[in-house]
């Protein structure tokens, strides 16, 4: 008598979620799978749209996408393994050109049989059962939110990304503002910002590129950072101002105690993990660090719940690309787990490593620092017994980001060329 099938939920048809679907399906004839999306299309974050704060049905809108966004890396440094771009395009695409690139990833692993679209995941709670604990997911059609639909998984892979919930700062009489107040997550057309004054507050990699958009358009433009250092190529003609400390009705007043007349203040101050799905008690987000995860992926006390897509500031597309390869040989035992005491003391030592090194305690998951993210990717690969990116991605992403931080406004024109695993050429310099 044929075994029953193992049914697997994907919450999230994003890069992670696709990735995750791809090596779901090519492991195992076994599974029954099931993707959670609640746009029309796959995409995650890449599906824009010009509306902000909720749609049509009430539901939020999580897209950061803006109208003129580019791609901040090489598509070099972002693309699945196996699957290239096109040749003929440059390094530096559109949001448009990387939503085709995901959904033709989607049809050439033909994953889109897997994926309910328009689905809204209300809850993700354990079920315990006599063998091990298995998942009841509620959800919703976006189209018909008065009606649910419940279902049991074997294992449910959480590829939800983490760029919806705005981290918003607390500054002091925000409220008695009488401009525009928006996080980045709002941000959608430079247009709107015609002939105003703007302060930008956050300088990372989406607070320069706005600022730099916006100036373009404003009468004048306030970049509010806490950065030692900025590109020596950074506009003159945007104002290097501290951090904001405190509102008027008109004025932002700096750190410095200087103030300035502003029309309206962009927060490019990041996101916060937030996972409103899953049970309350299943995990926590303190201090931005997601606990428990071993490994920053699988739940040290539920090991067929799996988080893919956790660290942020690392070569998005082929990192997720290996980390859920990694979840998937976790899930089949092929990426052995220790004991739950052994996964959370490798996991305290981490964060406390962290800490020792002088870093912010919402480090935890940030991988952007020196070869932090390369050394992950080892780790992955050598645990589940699979191969590691080739060297020549970090040797490309190192050449990348030292050229973005001295041609601030002529990086993304230049074009790259990967010639063999360790090596890269520049094309037009």
């Amino acid at each position: 008598m044929a075994s029953e099938k193992k049914r697997i939920a994907v919450i999230g048809a994003g890069p992670a979620g696709l990735c995750t679907l791809k090596h779901l399906s090519q492991s195992s004839e076994d599974y029954e799978i099931v993707a959670f999306e609640r746009n029309f299309w796959p995409g995650g974050l890449w599906v824009y749209t010009d509306m902000t704060g909720s749609d049509e049905y009430g539901v939020p809108i999580h897209s950061a996408m803006y109208k003129k966004l580019k791609t901040n890396l090489p598509k070099e440094l972002q693309e699945f393994p196996g699957f290239q771009y096109p040749k003929e395009w440059k390094s530096y695409i559109s949001r448009k050109q990387c939503l085709q690139y995901l959904n033709e990833f989607t049809d050439h692993y033909d994953l889109r049989k897997y994926i309910k679209t328009n689905m809204l995941v209300r809850e993700v709670s354990p079920v315990n059962t006599t063998d091990q604990v298995r998942w009841n997911i509620i959800y919703s059609d976006i189209r018909k939110l008065g009606e649910t639909t419940q279902e049991v998984f074997d294992a449910v892979f959480v590829c939800n990304g983490h760029d919806s919930k705005p981290n918003i700062p607390d500054i002091a009489d925000m409220d008695k503002f009488c401009g525009k107040i928006l996080h980045s997550r709002d941000y959608r057309h430079v247009e709107s910002f015609a002939n105003q004054r703007v302060a930008v507050l956050g300088m990372h990699y989406s607070g320069e590129d706005i600022a730099i958009q916006v100036s373009t358009q404003a009468k004048r433009v306030y970049a509010c950072h806490r950065r030692k250092t900025m590109s020596p190529s950074f506009p003159d003609d945007i104002i290097q101002k501290p951090s904001i400390v405190r509102m008027t009705e008109t004025t932002a007043v700096f750190t410095d105690g200087t103030e300035a007349e502003v029309d309206s203040v962009i927060f490019c101050t990041g996101y916060k993990y937030s996972f409103p799905f899953l049970q309350e008690g299943l995990i926590s987000t303190e201090n931005e660090r997601v606990t428990p995860l071993y490994k920053h992926m699988v739940h040290i006390d539920y090991p067929n719940l799996i988080f893919v897509g956790i660290p942020k500031q690392w070569n998005h597309f082929p990192q997720i690309h290996n980390q859920s390869k990694v979840a998937v040989a976790a899930l089949e035992g092929r990426a052995p787990l220790p004991s739950k005491e052994e996964m959370k003391r490798e996991s305290d030592q981490e964060y406390q490593d962290l800490l020792d090194a002088g870093k912010p305690k919402t480090y935890y998951h940030f991988f952007g620092d020196e070869d932090r993210q390369w050394r992950f990717n080892k780790e992955l690969a050598e645990w589940a017994g699979i191969e590691p990116l080739p060297p020549v991605m970090e040797k490309l992403n190192d050449y990348v980001m030292l050229e973005r931080f001295n041609n601030l406004l002529g990086f993304n024109s230049i074009d790259y060329q990967v010639t063999g695993p360790d090596s890269f050429k520049v094309l037009n310099k």
